[in-house]
């Protein structure tokens, strides 16, 4: 018990002192590009099929869940990235967001799951995909 009394005492600080607030885990600094970050250019048959996959998430949910035929895609998603995309603001507190950004940041909220690696080809494929349904969407009036 004495040995386990300094560990407890070390963990309740840094409990109260945000310590432990690990920057892996604040959404907002994982769904940001790393330093020096070269977006690789994507599959588009790989990030469809992606896209549609479950086995993505931790919640049984894939990029389609919300996004099937233009589904949940703001007028906002017409423009030209980066730009202010409403979850990533209201959620992250972030002004503007690039594209891949915001794979990841659906990656970490709506699907539950770690972002993928920068520098993986599931990251470069689902952004090629995404940005093929940005082309033809078109925004409602």
């Amino acid at each position: 018990m004495a040995k386990l009394a300094p560990a407890l005492l070390f963990a309740l600080f840094a409990a109260l002192t945000g310590v432990a607030a690990h920057a892996a885990e604040d959404p907002a600094s994982q769904i940001t590009r790393p330093a020096g970050y070269k977006p690789q250019p994507g599959d588009v048959a790989l990030g469809e099929k992606l896209f549609n996959d479950i086995k993505l998430s931790t919640n049984g949910m894939s990029c389609a869940s919300c996004h099937a035929n233009h589904g949940a895609f703001q007028a906002s998603f017409a423009k030209p990235y980066p730009h202010t995309v409403a979850m990533a603001r209201d959620q992250l507190g972030r002004k503007t967001v690039y594209l891949d950004e915001m794979v990841q940041g659906c990656m970490v909220m709506p699907m539950a799951a770690k972002p993928l690696p920068w520098d993986s080809k599931e990251l470069a494929a689902l952004t090629a995909y995404t940005a093929t349904l940005q082309k033809t969407f078109k925004p409602s009036r």
